[in-house]
């Protein structure tokens, strides 16, 4: 079991941040959780819609799941996150065991958005300003947005996980902050050996989650007609997932090519 106590989550914000390019082109979110103690980071997602309160919450039950429920939850503050948040005082039988803050005031997982952005996001960006740039790619109409997602959503979610894998099996160093110096995977599932406390995470029973999962995650998928226009394409066509951004660029380029009759 893990040592932190807390779990702190958040979604990455980009209404006044030109930076995240990926969100402004696709009005997309992404969803990052992060364990207090270790910063071993708990999940780390690119979703269609970022004001679903079941979808922040799908992603804690999973952490749950896997992990245990933290004593405390901090999320930032919205509606998007009560289910979230009545989830973990449920789990925790406590009014106290989540608390909203602001988004600066969520320092660890905003510090880890800013370095995401910086050191891994800005390729990114770049890319679909060159999209843009090359005329291949118009954020303002909706049947190349929807075709963009469709392409590119796995790639990035791959890139995710690996950023995801990379952050957790790397050393954190000495610094003047009261950040722990180890390896995240390493300091949350033996934190004795940084004076850290073990078993604090609780283990909740599976007809509870069952519970939760009938009753507080049961929302209807918008019906998305392009999304099912760009999957027909893709099984009639016999098209192949991609891989990769270069793979994601081509798919997107055929499917539009068809798209427009072309």
């Amino acid at each position: 079991m893990a040592a932190s106590s807390s779990f702190t989550s958040s979604e990455s914000d980009s209404e006044n941040d030109e930076q995240d390019l990926i969100e402004y082109y696709f009005s997309r979110d992404g969803y990052g959780c992060i364990d207090g103690w270790s910063r071993k980071i708990i999940w780390l997602h690119v979703a269609r819609s970022n004001n679903k309160p079941e979808i922040p919450a799908s992603f804690y039950l999973q952490s749950v799941q896997t992990y245990g429920c933290p004593v405390k939850l901090r999320s930032d503050c919205g509606t998007e996150n009560g289910i979230m948040a009545g989830m973990q005082c449920e789990f925790r039988s406590s009014g106290d065991a989540h608390f909203f803050g602001t988004s600066p005031a969520n320092q660890r997982i905003e510090s880890w958005w800013f370095q995401f952005r910086k050191n891994r996001s800005t390729w990114w960006i770049n890319y679909f300003k060159d999209l843009c740039e090359r005329n291949l790619f118009n954020p303002d109409n909706d049947l190349e947005k929807e075709c963009m997602w469709f392409c590119f959503s796995d790639v990035i979610q791959n890139d995710l996980n690996y950023v995801k894998e990379q952050w957790n099996t790397h050393r954190i160093r000495d610094s003047k902050h009261d950040t722990i110096p180890g390896i995240p995977d390493e300091l949350y599932y033996f934190p004795e050996k940084k004076g850290g406390i073990d078993n604090l995470y609780l283990p909740v029973p599976a007809e509870q989650i069952q519970f939760v999962q009938e009753n507080l995650l049961q929302f209807e998928e918008e019906e998305n007609i392009m999304q099912e226009y760009f999957n027909h394409i893709f099984e009639t066509s016999r098209l192949q997932q991609p891989n990769n951004w270069e793979e994601a660029e081509q798919l997107y380029s055929v499917l539009m090519g068809i798209a427009n009759g072309t």
